[in-house]
């Protein structure tokens, strides 16, 4: 597995606007290779609020094949350059080493 995150820094009051934004169904979940999106809210900040995409993939492939893709540069234009009430962002590249899985109580079944 292959995971990606963008962490983004916002001014204060902008990070609930600038998360809605991924409340919706967008192109990413038709791209092959594509596992899921979370999108995190950093908590207890000062002066900034900080939020970050989480993005996993089957492979390196599967997000190379996303961020080539026109769905991905229409959905990362930026009509008027990068908006103002960013601070800075940070990506950064995971390759999933191990995975852990909860094994079912079979107890708390009945």
């Amino acid at each position: 597995m292959y995971i990606v995150t963008n962490t983004v820094k916002v001014e204060t009051g902008y990070a609930e606007g600038f998360i809605e934004r991924f409340n919706r169904v967008g192109k990413i979940e038709t791209k092959q290779g594509f596992m899921g999106l979370e999108v995190l809210l950093t908590m207890k900040t000062k002066g900034y609020e900080e939020i970050t995409i989480v993005t996993r993939w089957e492979d390196m492939d599967g997000f190379l094949g996303w961020i080539g893709s026109e769905e991905f540069k229409e959905s990362h234009a930026h009509r008027d350059g990068i908006p103002p009430f960013i601070i800075e962002n940070k990506t950064t590249h995971y390759e999933v080493k191990v995975q852990r899985k909860p094994i079912p109580n079979k107890l708390a079944a009945n």
